[in-house]
């Protein structure tokens, strides 16, 4: 059956968004559902894929059940893996074709429109990827909040935390910093209760705003993650080779590093020409190459 529709998605670790279009492209709906990331939790990212999917079908009129003429695209974290991708794929519901990627790819499509760049992501978690005039591609960290990821939102939250406890063992010096982040979880007594119980990357990165803002207002402890986090990162767009091609910025700490980070890195970088999702239809179409990363 031909290809009527495509079901785009963004599968984001804090949140997803979904877009469903015509043959040509043109958006016939748009929706948000909770976290997609499969690589965290496979059932819920599931289940958010099925709300956008409903979500979609109801603003159109579509039958929730009628999916053969319809293209799956999503761009999720850890998808160009072949064994997790097919093990996730296997629960999500039958379309007419199904094209998968990493999120970063997706991004990296939609912010060149499917033409030579850069890209680096920084919001929960951190990316970098280049695309070639070959079609292959290469990805830089993205390893996650346990090992990678430095200059993230979940990173920047860590050394926070890890600040503030430090400081409550008495082997740092208080800060507006540490001052800060007990006030965000109630003190001593609501870490008794669980306040720092298990801590994932999107609980991490929710003290990431309390790191730019004591940076801002003068906090030395701050300023200094802040800087290291800066520093990672520059020297992330560093390992793209890019030099040549246009570098994008996107994430959701992206407006808040930019300006640190070009200083750092002495360039300029580009706006983006279009979002994941629009480099999920595009892969989807054929307007752009299929994600073939180098395993270097």
């Amino acid at each position: 059956m031909a290809i009527e529709r495509y079901f785009c998605v963004d599968a984001g670790a804090t949140g997803s968004r979904g877009r469903l279009c015509d043959a040509d492209g043109r958006e016939l709906a748009y929706a948000e559902a909770g976290p997609a990331n499969a690589s965290y939790d496979r059932e819920q990212a599931v289940a958010s894929i099925l709300d956008l999917w409903h979500q979609l079908t109801a603003g159109t009129g579509l039958d929730v059940e009628d999916r053969a003429d319809t293209a799956f695209a999503i761009g999720g974290a850890g998808l160009y893996v072949e064994k997790p991708r097919e093990a996730f794929l296997a629960r999500c519901p039958a379309f007419g074709a199904t094209i998968a990627m990493s999120d970063g790819y997706a991004a990296l499509v939609g912010a060149g429109g499917g033409r030579p760049c850069g890209l680096l992501t920084i919001g929960t978690g951190v990316a970098g990827h280049r695309l070639f005039e070959d079609g292959t591609s290469i990805q830089r960290d993205a390893w996650g909040w346990i090992v990678g990821d430095r200059g993230s939102g979940s990173w920047l939250g860590a050394q926070a935390v890890r600040h503030a406890l430090e400081v409550r063992d008495g082997i740092a010096a208080s800060s507006s910093l540490s001052h800060a982040v007990m006030e965000h979880v109630g003190g001593v007594r609501g870490i008794l209760d669980g306040a720092f119980a298990g801590l994932n990357a999107r609980r991490l990165a929710s003290f990431a705003p309390l790191v730019l803002k004591g940076a801002d207002t003068g906090c030395p402890v701050a300023a200094e993650i802040l800087s290291r986090g800066l520093a990672y990162l520059a020297a992330l767009v560093g390992t793209l080779r890019c030099e040549d091609v246009p570098l994008y910025l996107n994430g959701g700490l992206a407006d808040a590093l930019q300006a640190g980070l070009l200083a750092r890195i002495g360039r300029p970088v580009q706006t983006a020409e279009g979002d994941p999702l629009q480099g999920c239809l595009l892969v989807a179409q054929g307007r752009a190459p299929v994600e073939h990363m180098i395993i270097e």
